[in-house]
């Protein structure tokens, strides 16, 4: 099966796998390939996927995602996930693949948006509250993607 990750200045990825997991509104998604077509939301939160060439060299080269059991993970904002049984198409909106090194400045991040937050909801601009929640998810997202990478 054929993945594309395509944020809106460039294609992150594109190349044979053989699993892919990406988190929705409703949970988790595991997809094999002849999977059934379905499109959805896609959460932020770590995206996961199994390249077919995974001890390529060349998919090796290039990178700077993590790898962790085999699979490539990464970091993603909101977006869509279409997919028709042959090629899954993430349309995401940001993504991580080199997480910061600095694990003080991610958890500042979050602290500083956790009070955003706190703000927004005096205000009771649901629109607000709902982009804030996204960034947050997905800064702990790029909290979480840190820890697997230096295993703090």
């Amino acid at each position: 099966m054929f993945l594309k990750i395509i944020s809106p200045s460039t294609v992150i990825y594109k190349g044979e796998v053989l699993k892919v997991l990406v988190p929705t509104a409703a949970w988790e998604i595991g997809i094999l390939p002849h999977h059934i077509a379905l499109t959805s939301i896609i959460i932020p939160w770590l995206v996961r996927f199994l390249p077919k060439e995974k001890n390529s060299k060349v998919f090796v080269e290039w990178t700077s995602f993590l790898f962790e059991d085999d699979m490539v993970t990464l970091s993603v904002g909101k977006g869509l996930i279409y997919l028709d049984g042959e090629t899954v198409e993430l349309l995401i909106n940001t993504a991580t693949t080199e997480v910061v090194s600095d694990k003080a400045l991610l958890e500042k991040m979050k602290e500083d948006q956790e009070k955003a937050i706190e703000q927004i909801k005096i205000k009771g601009d649901i629109d607000e509250i709902e982009k804030a929640y996204f960034s947050l998810q997905k800064i702990t997202a790029d909290l979480k993607l840190h820890k697997m990478k230096h295993r703090t």
